[in-house]
């Protein structure tokens, strides 16, 4: 079972064959590249999965955070973390299996509503298909909240370590 942390997360892939921190700078040193946090790998597909977690305890501006977002001035970073990391692991040669790309926002302020409209900007800025291209760059884009991503991965994809159990 593999069990990684990002901050006040902790994110259970036991399902997975295997997964690991890619936003890690022993990985990608030197480099300027923009990473999602984590890449797991499953026997159909891989995970790219980036993690915005205002709602941690001691968060430095939730606000903050959220004004970017309403803004739009988040979707291009996010958009940009997805495309860095799929061309890293497509020159790799590690890009062998279709990707699902999920973004979870754990900010329980945020209504469905909104999450969906992030999503379809995401989906028009990465973007998941081109003419010129013969297949989507991604099989599968979503925005989630932490109750959506445990509802989508199951009630034990993920807890928050300050509640504790």
């Amino acid at each position: 079972m593999t069990v990684l942390t990002e901050d006040d997360l902790e994110f259970n892939f036991g399902s997975a064959l295997d997964a690991i921190i890619f936003d890690d700078n022993d990985l990608h040193s030197p480099s300027t590249i923009k990473r999602v946090d984590f890449i797991a790998e499953f026997n159909d597909r891989f995970v790219f999965l980036e993690i915005k977690d205002p709602d941690r305890p001691g968060a430095a501006n939730p606000e903050a955070f959220k004004t970017k977002l309403l803004s739009g001035n988040l979707i291009p970073d996010l958009a940009g973390k997805y495309r860095d990391s799929i061309w890293f692991r497509t020159l790799s040669g590690k890009a062998t299996k279709p990707v699902h790309y999920i973004v979870l926002l754990s900010m329980a302020s945020l209504e469905p509503a909104l999450l969906l409209a992030k999503q379809d900007e995401l989906k028009r800025s990465l973007p998941i298909t081109h003419t010129d291209w013969s297949a989507p760059c991604a099989q599968a884009c979503v925005v989630l909240n932490l109750e959506q991503y445990k509802k989508q991965f199951g009630a034990d994809s993920v807890r928050r370590l300050s509640a504790g159990g």
